[in-house]
């Protein structure tokens, strides 16, 4: 069992590559690993070996070679300064990934792969360098909970409940382009590698210590708040003072470490300049931290990413605390007011939530704090009977974790800000849900259109005579779309008298029924002018819609600014099977006006409409 013990980091790299293989398929271009954020933490590497263009011209082309065409998972990381084009993201991730890239470049040469720097091979390398630096954290997490006092059983139960019951999984499967695995790791790092140079100082010791603090604030530089777990991982001001005392004394250990750590830190400074012509500018644009205004009881219990409530591990570490404070009052000091700083400094952001998926993801670069109040808890309790009761407590709260991790890798829990009823909706579901949720406070006007089907009922609807009484949802109607007439029964209108904005949407609304299996019906929106389709949009059914069972389905989608005046849209259900049926029932239909402002003009789960033909 101590084999066991020991080699826990690998068991779970071993477990962390198998849930990649099952959740994760880069081939797809909505599934790359270069993504979201991580798009422009990369750009700097292409940018610099590959196109030479630091004002980033060739998003354009990786966008359109790479990504969906209808820019669903586009990301704009390029902001204004001084007249040109800034990438707004720290380089530290670019100096993190520089081996990975290489690796994928030589990958790309010997496996005749586009040497791009988006193609297949490169795409992996970054997955791998998420796994090898998951595979980095949990062995630093390990060998530290030992140095302050655990046993293996115990470091390795630890490593495991943090490893595997949190949304640290999420972030370095899912999303391994995000900054978070990479913070965790080196922020685990550097708590262990500070440690030993308080308990076993050696020259080298602080070196390393420097270096690492320094990559930890180019990555994300309010992490540099871990400078106050210092004082803490000494344990004592005696301890602390001596070796601030050694490292003073030691001239040349100092000087190397400060002047690789201004290697470092010259980085920014020289990309700012060639980027802008500047050596010093703030890169994220309007978006900033207001201290004035924080979030707290949001980004803990929220039921949009709140930490505590999606990551339950954190929330029962809090009452490590106690033993904390009858162990070390210095320690918990330190502690507390760090975990405090943090937490109001992270609920400070301009968006609090952060565009989280699977829970608040911003915690996750200081579990290495939860890891030690959770062995702090242990050591609280003195019978066999209540760690045995902790340690159930905590394999329940991984499996729950487990399972939140696989109810957001297939978007079971929608990818957009989740309300109390989105939540518990979700909660229990195992299977995905055709549901989109327009945010109130967005919406300008409505008008809305219903048909249960129980009457024909003219202009505007259509095909009415795929009306029957053999199979319905509510009342004794319905309408069959089939061999003999692949269209539901369904709406067209003029578009222009339906809304009162230019920022439009339409949401649908109904239930299906599916007698067999089929792969091939579709909800369609079609926007046409004149008689010609403009925009064909179709929202595919299939994994949505389980056999012989009414299900609830919806949708929207954004309307083409570009329609004409006189332009006319068409919605229905289409079924192009010749061997199976495909029932519609209680269908709903709003023409919703938003207001014309950026966080309406691309709310996430309404899908944009297809390029003009």
């Amino acid at each position: 069992m101590k084999y066991l013990y020991k080699y826990t980091p690998e068991i779970i790299l071993l477990v962390y590559v198998l849930i990649f293989l099952g959740f994760k398929s880069p081939e797809r271009e909505w599934d790359r690993v270069i993504n979201s954020d991580g798009k422009g933490y990369y750009a700097y590497l292409p940018a610099i070996f590959i196109y030479h263009d630091f004002q980033f011209r060739f998003v354009e082309q990786y966008e359109a070679q790479y990504y969906p065409a209808n820019r669903s998972v586009f990301k704009e990381f390029r902001n204004d300064a001084n007249g040109r084009k800034v990438n707004k993201y720290f380089p530290g991730m670019a100096i993190v990934w520089l081996p990975f890239f290489l690796f994928g470049h030589i990958l790309a040469w010997l496996e005749l792969f586009p040497m791009d720097g988006y193609s297949l091979p490169y795409q992996y390398s970054i997955a791998l360098s998420a796994l090898l630096f998951l595979w980095l954290g949990a062995r630093w997490l390990q060998k530290l909970l030992k140095k302050f006092g655990s046993d293996d059983r115990t470091a390795a139960f630890l490593t495991l409940t943090i490893t595997l019951g949190t949304n640290l999984v999420f972030f370095t499967v899912v999303e391994p382009s995000m900054t978070h695995v990479y913070s965790f790791a080196l922020i685990t790092g550097f708590a262990f590698t500070t440690w030993k140079l308080f308990h076993a100082y050696q020259p080298k010791l602080f070196v390393r210590s420097l270096l690492l603090i320094t990559l930890i604030f180019l990555i994300r530089p309010t992490n540099l708040l871990v400078l106050l777990l210092v004082p803490f991982i000494a344990g004592n001001r005696d301890v602390l003072a001596e070796t601030f005392r050694k490292v003073t004394s030691d001239k040349k250990a100092l000087i190397r470490g400060v002047i690789e750590s201004m290697i470092l830190l010259a980085v920014p400074v020289i990309l700012w300049y060639l980027q802008t012509g500047k050596p010093f500018v703030y890169t994220y644009g309007e978006e900033k931290l207001n201290f004035i205004q924080p979030h707290v009881m949001n980004i803990l219990f929220s039921f949009n990413r709140g930490w505590f409530l999606y990551t339950p591990v954190a929330l029962v570490s809090i009452f490590g605390f106690a033993a904390l404070y009858r162990q070390n009052r210095y320690r918990f000091y330190w502690l507390a007011g760090f975990l405090l700083l943090f937490v109001y400094t992270a609920s400070c952001w301009w968006v609090w939530y952060y565009a989280s998926k699977c829970g608040q993801r911003v915690f996750i670069d200081i579990y290495v704090a939860v890891a030690l109040l959770l062995l702090f808890l242990f050591s609280y309790f003195r019978t066999r009977k209540m760690k045995r009761l902790l340690s159930a407590i905590l394999i329940l709260l991984v499996s729950l974790n487990l399972l939140q991790f696989y109810q957001h890798a297939t978007w079971i829990f929608p990818p957009f800000n989740i309300t109390g009823a989105i939540y518990r909706g979700s909660f229990f579901s195992l299977t995905q849900k055709a549901r989109v949720y327009i945010p109130a406070d967005g919406i300008a006007g409505k008008k809305s259109f219903i048909n249960d089907m129980e009457a024909g009922r003219g202009t505007p609807w259509m095909n009415s005579g795929t009306r029957n009484d053999t199979v319905f949802h509510q009342g004794h109607w319905s309408s069959k779309a089939d061999r003999k007439s692949p269209y539901s029964v369904g709406l067209e209108d003029t578009l222009k008298p339906l809304f009162s904005t230019e920022n439009r949407l339409i949401q649908v609304r109904g239930w299906v029924l599916s007698p067999r299996e089929t792969t091939e019906a579709t909800l369609v929106v079609d926007f046409q002018s004149h008689g010609r389709s403009l925009s064909y949009n179709q929202f595919i059914l299939d994994k949505f819609v389980p056999v012989d069972k009414w299900t609830p389905v919806e949708a929207a989608f954004y309307v083409p600014r570009e329609m004409p005046a006189d332009g006319v849209v068409k919605i229905y259900f289409f079924n192009p099977s010749a061997l199976y049926k495909l029932y519609a029932d209680d269908l709903a239909i709003d023409f919703v006006s938003l207001k014309d402002e950026p966080d309406c003009r691309k709310i996430e789960g309404v899908l944009l409409p297809e390029k003009t033909k």
